[in-house]
């Protein structure tokens, strides 16, 4: 009997040394959520995540000896996950705004961003005045900054209603109907402009600026935003610049 019971905790024993260990190991990996349709901040090619974000965060984890694991969603679902504390953090291209701010935790900026309102070069819309915005149909994902800029300050002023604004999962079908002339104007961040523009006959018919900023996102509360932001800062603006420049080549 005695024998049997010492086996029972010997047991008891070698489980929680293995699976505490385990549980341990898991809760230490940093659950990543992406959009990866969004280069050059954030994109997958050829299997393989790549992007500015991804260079910045992969150059964190190296300097705390942390791993990662990335989980790729459509732009609202990415946001999702981090509000509902599935995801420690999230990058894509993620601008600061008060409304997020209201659910989730930023970093200190690492980028400035304009706001390119684009369309295929042969339909050459090109405008200045922003009362020409309600002749044209205009697109981008669910979830972007760009919908509380519309409902904020376009609608009220009576340039265009957020009711009007055909919503997209990402940039991908964004831009396959823009290219198909099922939709005249599509809102890209400027970042992701400069990489679509040398890939895809479009320009910029209307460019929004200096008001908007990308920062890596964190659950409310999280410790991993401060550590981050301490990362920010060894890292200095020199060699985040030099990061920054490699990507929007």
């Amino acid at each position: 009997m005695k024998k049997i019971v010492l086996l029972f905790c010997l047991l008891c024993l070698v489980s929680l040394v293995f699976f505490g260990c385990g549980k341990k190991e898991e809760a230490s990996v940093i659950q990543v959520a992406v959009c990866a349709t969004s280069p050059p901040n954030m994109f997958e090619e050829n299997g393989k995540y790549q992007g500015m974000d991804l260079e910045i965060f992969e150059g964190f984890c190296k300097t705390r000896n942390r791993q990662y694991k990335i989980t790729s969603y459509d732009w609202q679902g990415m946001l999702g996950s981090l509000i509902g504390k599935q995801a420690d953090v999230a990058f894509s291209a993620i601008s600061i705004t008060d409304k997020r701010k209201e659910v989730m935790d930023f970093s200190k900026p690492y980028m400035d961003n304009t706001w390119n309102l684009v369309s295929i070069k042969s339909k050459n819309i090109v405008f200045n005045d922003l009362a020409e915005l309600k002749k044209y149909t205009i697109g981008y994902p669910r979830g972007m900054a760009y919908s509380g800029f519309i409902k904020n300050k376009l609608e009220p002023e009576g340039v265009y209603k957020l009711s009007d604004v055909k919503m997209y999962p990402t940039y991908n079908e964004v831009l396959a109907d823009l290219k198909n002339g099922k939709l005249d104007l599509a809102f890209l961040d400027g970042s992701v402009a400069s990489v679509y523009s040398k890939k895809m006959d479009i320009q910029d018919s209307y460019v929004f600026t200096g008001f908007d900023m990308f920062g890596f996102a964190f659950p409310k509360g999280s410790p991993l935003r401060d550590d981050f932001d301490r990362y920010l800062a060894e890292l200095g603006p020199d060699k985040l610049k030099a990061i920054i420049d490699k990507w929007m080549k």
